[in-house]
């Protein structure tokens, strides 16, 4: 995985309303980093956790089965 390319998806996603993959994109990088994954070198891990949490929140709705 790539995780800066994943974290600028989820950006995109959920700057053009597109919610679900916004979500997707949000799940896909949180279990690559909760086993152990590295963070975007460009970001700090604050940065990337609080929009991931963020992403999250706001797409509760959706489910984790999208």
């Amino acid at each position: 995985m790539d995780p800066t390319q994943c974290y600028l998806e989820m950006y995109e996603a959920m700057r053009d309303g597109d919610h679900v993959t916004a979500r997707q994109r949000a799940l896909a990088l949180k279990q690559w980093l909760d086993s152990g994954g590295f963070y975007p070198p460009r970001y700090s891990q604050t940065e990337v956790f609080m929009y991931l949490h963020n992403v999250l929140r706001r797409t509760v709705y959706l489910g984790d089965d999208v």
